[in-house]
C-alpha cells in the first residue's frame, strides 16, 4: 500500500512537472513568435528604396 501511495505522488508531480513545461514552452514560442516579427528583411525580400526611384 506505501508503494502505491509513493507512486501516486510521484505520478501526480510529474503530471504536474509536464503541465508546467508545457506552458512554459507556449510562453516561449510566444516570444519567438513576436520577436520574429520584429526582425528585419531575409537575403531574399526586396530591399526598400530609401532613396526613391530615381536613387537621389
Amino acid at each position: 500500500m506505501a508503494v502505491q501511495r509513493r507512486l501516486d505522488v510521484m505520478e501526480e508531480m510529474v503530471e504536474k512537472t509536464v503541465e508546467h513545461l508545457a506552458t512554459e514552452v507556449k510562453g516561449l514560442l510566444g516570444l519567438l513568435e513576436e520577436l520574429a516579427w520584429n526582425l528585419p528583411p531575409g537575403p531574399f525580400s526586396p530591399a526598400p528604396n530609401l532613396l526613391g526611384e530615381d536613387g537621389f
